[in-house]
């Protein structure tokens, strides 16, 4: 007898390709949450990467932002100790002049689309992005404590890479995160890969390259997105 199938059967969910008529000048941003000294060590930043020229293939304009590149401080807190501390612009950014997390807030707040690459990092996102998660409170608590909606018809997508276990933590935790402040998730929103338990990384990008499901949920991520993102629109 045939071995029962496991895991998921390659092809059947396949997203078409969006009009790219119907794509033209959508923004799509792209932060990468690595801490790698080289970029093109980090696998998930690579894929990012990939993504984007994916994206550009439909007309849309793509935007890259290295959290690592920018000096951004931690959030201090100050809605635990009063919500309408919680402003925007951040205290932060208005406490410290040499705070470039403005960048940050101008690119999410102009895009279409946003995705997210984060390493798994102890079965959690990496430190960085959970400093760009806490510097976001402030565009969250416009809305969640003085009423004014910042983000508007977006989507959001995100790209996991690791090693062992943590994909679908990660993604559970940031998919809220990206929910709460108000953005919209598409049919697909995750490209992953994760190795092996032996933690050798050294051939991870080759095994990256040649994972048919990976490079599967890289096409319909970006499809979806876009699909969604033009019905957004209305276009």
């Amino acid at each position: 007898m045939p071995s029962p199938l496991v895991g998921r059967k390659f092809g059947v969910n396949v997203i078409d390709p969006p009009d790219p008529r119907r794509c033209q000048g959508i923004k799509v941003l792209g932060i990468s949450g690595s801490s790698r000294q080289d970029g093109d060590m980090s696998k998930s930043e690579r894929l990012l990467k990939r993504a984007l020229l994916k994206y550009e293939t439909f007309g849309s304009k793509t935007e890259f932002i290295r959290l690592k590149d920018l000096k951004i401080y931690h959030c201090e807190g100050n809605y635990s100790e009063d919500p309408s501390q919680c402003i925007y612009p951040c205290m932060s950014t208005l406490k410290y002049t040499d705070d470039q997390m403005q960048r940050v807030y101008d690119a999410v707040l102009g895009c279409d689309i946003l995705i997210l690459a984060s390493p798994i990092r102890w079965n959690n996102h990496s430190a960085l992005v959970q400093k760009f998660v806490e510097r976001m409170n402030c565009i969250e608590n416009q809305y969640s404590w003085f009423g004014n909606r910042m983000i508007h018809n977006k989507v959001a997508g995100l790209i996991i890479i690791g090693h062992v276990d943590g994909v679908q933590h990660v993604a559970g935790n940031l998919l809220n995160f990206f929910s709460w402040l108000g953005f919209a998730i598409p049919d697909v929103a995750i490209t992953s890969w994760v190795g092996e338990n032996d933690e050798d990384t050294t051939r991870d990008w080759e095994k990256i390259e040649e994972n048919p499901y990976t490079q599967e949920d890289l096409e319909n991520m970006v499809h979806s997105s876009l699909r969604l993102s033009c019905s957004l629109k209305g276009i």
